[in-house]
């Protein structure tokens, strides 16, 4: 049953569908079945992007660059380049440079990283001192789907020297489409709440983080991390999008 006019231009005015807005209708004959169709396109559009995504898997050579910037000032404060030097099953060990160069071990199975040293032409596989480290308390549960939602505590280590303790909320909320320097990409959007403690100093802040993860580059496209005083006041907000990214020879 068709219905009426002003109620399909009611229904279609200011609607947004996967970041699209449907054309006004005001003034103009509607033809119904066209405007619902349209709509149910949109609709059905928004539902073929990826409601899951499986844990991707890191290829020699696929390099990744992002631009950093602080959200507050609107200011970027840096760039960092990562690149897969090799990988296998059980690690992986990736070229990171921002501002010094460093390499990180990682985690193949729970894809994350594990330990940075510094590079050191001078040392064995050119892998100097331990300078950070992560206890991969905060690992996704692959495969991520829209609606999924986890608990967890996780220990960095930082190369200043401080230890903190994260305790955060994760859910994955939506699948989304966004624009990054490098492109428009389908991705995850994960949300998560909760608190880092600073062992070092002995100071909690408010610890909120929104990423966004596409099957195309394997990983997060861009993120936001909002850190917040004790009184709520946001403190500092860290961007960071990707501006290239080239896939190995074997990705």
């Amino acid at each position: 049953m068709d219905l009426p006019a002003q109620a399909v231009e009611r229904r279609l005015l200011g609607v947004n569908v996967c970041g699209t807005r449907l054309p006004s209708f005001k003034g103009q004959t509607v033809n119904h079945r066209a405007a619902l169709a349209l709509l149910m396109t949109l609709a059905l559009s928004t539902a073929a992007l990826a409601q899951e995504m499986a844990a991707p898997t890191y290829a020699l050579g696929d390099r990744w660059t992002y631009r950093e910037t602080d959200l507050l000032t609107k200011k970027e404060t840096g760039r960092l380049t990562e690149f897969v030097t090799a990988a296998d099953a059980a690690e992986y060990w990736m070229d990171s440079q921002r501002g010094s160069h460093t390499i990180w071990r990682g985690d193949s199975a729970r894809l994350v990283h594990r330990e940075q040293f510094l590079f050191d032409e001078a040392a064995p596989n050119k892998r100097g001192k331990t300078i950070a480290t992560n206890d991969a308390g905060c690992v996704y549960p692959w495969p991520l789907k829209v609606g999924s939602r986890w608990a967890c505590t996780e220990g960095v280590t930082f190369p200043n020297g401080w230890k903190l303790r994260y305790e955060l909320k994760f859910s994955v909320v939506a699948a989304v489409n966004v624009e990054t320097p490098a492109g428009r990409f389908d991705t995850l959007r994960l949300e998560a709440e909760g608190f880092a403690t600073n062992d070092t100093n002995n100071t909690v802040s408010g610890h909120e983080r929104v990423i966004w993860l596409a099957p195309a580059v394997r990983r997060e496209v861009k993120h936001e991390i909002r850190t917040r005083l004790r009184n709520g006041q946001l403190f500092r907000v860290e961007g960071r999008e990707l501006t290239e990214f080239k896939a190995g020879p074997g990705g």
